[in-house]
């Protein structure tokens, strides 16, 4: 064999070892691509799992525990006056229920009172008072109503209460503490987003008719019991320290308020009481505009007003009972929307008291998550300049989850 064919013959060999080489790298590159992809593929899903997850923890501790990690925009609302009253109205309705052969029909009004046994005519005006028992994980509480004037004449009294479930139910028994109590069965006369505590439900309010419940003389103790509850051990509503929470299984019972309308000698017969319901859930800043008609009576000297609600607290950590500025610090003012004068009632910055109108003071020091707050400011000319046919009521929130359920005014 020549040289030149050697030479021919090895080049030949050479190629197809390269050939032979360069398809292996071919196939072991095709598989390390297709290795690297799928394991790209799966870290992608698995990043896309996680992101996910985080988002849902993240979604969930957004809304947990009565407070919201962002507080909301703000928000506005306008109602019409539930209830009005001063010593002719209470009066005249009087005389219409004694007339009628049939006990009045509490039931068809939002705020079910009746004058049906009060004596003609009233010897004084008309004002009101109120006192609340926070009940969450028991169901049950006492309400210690004080500071009924001597000589003072019942005229009517409501419960209101409210819980948050995906289904309304409304049974209490009511009545004087160590009594039997009478049980009473009604439907919500509202209902509102729940305060962050449980998605599945809903923020229900109730109210009936107790005034034959009512001791004659008025201030006393009276028990709530009954009340729709998921836990009745009367467990903090949140961890306290390495203890967990006992969870937000619903009914989750938030609280009961007693409003007791009375007249006394003392109180001017022009005297004035304006209700307002919601309930209304609000977890930033929040007003709400309360029509008065009839005007308000520009030349009486005090006003005071009532507000009842839910899921106050003074913080969640250590059981609630350590303060969060910032977050649970709100403040309440009162206005005039004409004029948009402004008297800042409650809280930090300014307010006549400082106190929160939603610290959960109806169960302190435990189980919170229910307010019942009166305060007595300025004086009737301050809300009548312009009309006198509406207040406002506006709340500061910054990201604790609040409901108030009734608006009461008093002109005296």
């Amino acid at each position: 064999m020549t040289c030149a064919r050697v030479r021919q013959k090895g080049e030949t060999m050479r190629k197809h070892r390269l050939i032979s080489i360069l398809g292996v790298l071919v196939g072991l590159a095709l598989t390390t691509m297709s290795t690297v992809e799928n394991r790209f593929m799966r870290l992608g899903s698995d990043t896309a799992s996680a992101q996910k997850a985080i988002a849902a923890q993240q979604l969930e501790a957004t809304q947990a525990d009565g407070l919201s990690s962002i507080a909301d925009s703000e928000t506005k609302a306008e109602t019409d006056v539930d209830l009005f009253l001063d010593a002719e109205e209470v009066e005249r309705r009087a005389l219409a229920e004694q007339n009628s052969d049939a006990d009045a029909d509490t039931s068809a009004s939002r705020v079910p009172v009746s004058f049906k046994h009060v004596a003609l005519p009233l010897n004084g005006g008309v004002d009101h008072a109120v006192a609340g028992v926070a009940t969450r994980n028991s169901g049950q509480g006492v309400i210690r109503l004080r500071g009924i004037p001597p000589g003072s004449t019942l005229l009517s009294a409501v419960l209101v209460w409210g819980d948050i479930d995906p289904v309304p139910g409304g049974n209490v028994v009511f009545g004087p503490d160590c009594a039997v109590g009478s049980t009473f069965t009604t439907q919500p006369f509202g209902a509102t987003q729940q305060p962050c505590w449980n998605g599945q439900g809903q923020f229900f309010a109730y109210m009936v008719n107790v005034t034959g419940q009512i001791s004659p003389g008025i201030n006393g103790d009276y028990r709530v019991r009954g009340l729709r509850s998921a836990l009745t051990n009367n467990r903090c509503p949140w961890g306290d320290g390495n203890c967990a929470g006992p969870g937000n299984a619903t009914p989750l019972s938030e609280g009961a308020s007693l409003i007791v309308f009375y007249s006394n000698p003392c109180i001017p017969k022009a005297a004035q009481v304006y209700v307002s319901l919601g309930p209304r859930m609000f977890s930033g800043p929040h007003s709400v505009t309360h029509a008065t008609i009839p005007a308000i009576n520009g030349n009486l000297p005090n006003l005071k007003h009532s507000r009842i609600g839910a899921d106050g607290q003074v913080g969640v950590a250590n059981c609630g009972l350590r303060a969060m500025p910032g977050i649970t610090d709100e403040r309440t003012w009162i206005e005039n929307p004409v004029n948009n004068a402004s008297i800042q009632i409650k809280g930090d910055v300014g307010g006549l008291n400082r106190d929160s109108d939603w610290n959960g003071y109806d169960g302190e020091p435990l189980n919170k998550l229910w307010d019942s707050h009166t305060d007595v400011f300025g004086s009737g000319a301050f809300l009548a300049q312009g009309g006198g046919l509406n207040y406002r009521v506006r709340y500061l929130s910054q990201g604790d989850c609040i409901v108030w359920v009734v608006h009461i005014l008093g002109v005296r």
